[in-house]
């Protein structure tokens, strides 16, 4: 295969399949690791913290380079198209703020970091959208901005717990909602759809036809708030047992 298939998907011969053999595969292996990380919490709590930067740095770095990939090689290609590949996506920003966050130890910024590397990724996981599968750098770039970043946010938070409060969760919300709205300007001027806020994707409606009679707002808000609430409960008693 030559490089450049890899790169713009030209012939694509192992299609992706969603709920296929490869999809479940990958959110079974996601699993694993987030259970593998859950029951040695303590272990990875009493990491020294040398060992726990070494990590954080690690992955941070294989975040940057994995955007770094997409925009070089996207440009280089000529297939970048700004309708899709700005770093608008909410997944796309969470990579970004891990890095940033985790590179300059942004401290006060970790619970909010928690909660995105779940907000965006875990929805996403489920409802996986690439070409091709094994033979794509799309396929590749996927997997590491979403499940390897859940993976990591789990991590991070046991590396690093800190006390959840509601204060955080509000925070979120009203940032969220500021991005959503600045969102909505953009995707109205420019033809585009970050952050779903024109419609939600087709073969989601698709797969689930009864969201198309529900406004957008409502089904984005709805499971914002479904899984940050999810995500505190779940935080906030992990963080008082490390302790």
């Amino acid at each position: 295969m030559k490089l450049k298939e890899f790169f713009v998907d030209e012939n694509i011969t192992i299609p992706f399949k969603l709920f296929g053999k490869t999809h479940w595969f990958l959110m079974a292996l996601v699993l694993f690791g987030l259970i593998m990380i859950y029951f040695n919490r303590k272990r990875t709590y009493h990491l020294s913290d040398v060992l726990k930067r070494r990590i954080g740095v690690i992955s941070a770095i294989v975040l940057l380079l994995n955007m770094a990939i997409l925009y070089l090689s996207s440009f280089y290609y000529q297939i970048f198209d700004y309708k899709t590949m700005l770093p608008f996506h909410l997944c796309y920003l969470t990579n970004y703020f891990y890095i940033l966050v985790i590179l300059f130890r942004l401290e006060k910024c970790y619970p909010y970091l928690y909660f995105l590397a779940f907000l965006g990724p875990v929805p996403a996981i489920i409802f996986f959208d690439v070409p091709s599968c094994w033979e794509s750098f799309n396929f590749y770039l996927y997997v590491i901005s979403h499940h390897l970043l859940v993976i990591m946010g789990l991590l991070t938070f046991y590396m690093y717990p800190r006390k959840i409060e509601l204060k955080h969760v509000f925070k979120l919300v009203v940032a969220l909602n500021v991005v959503y709205f600045l969102m909505n300007i953009f995707n109205y001027y420019f033809g585009t759809n970050y952050f779903f806020s024109q419609a939600i994707p087709p073969f989601i409606i698709h797969l689930l036809p009864f969201l198309k009679y529900i406004p957008v707002v409502i089904i984005l808000e709805g499971m914002e708030i479904l899984i940050l609430w999810g995500l505190y409960l779940f935080f906030k008693k992990q963080a008082s047992l490390l302790k």
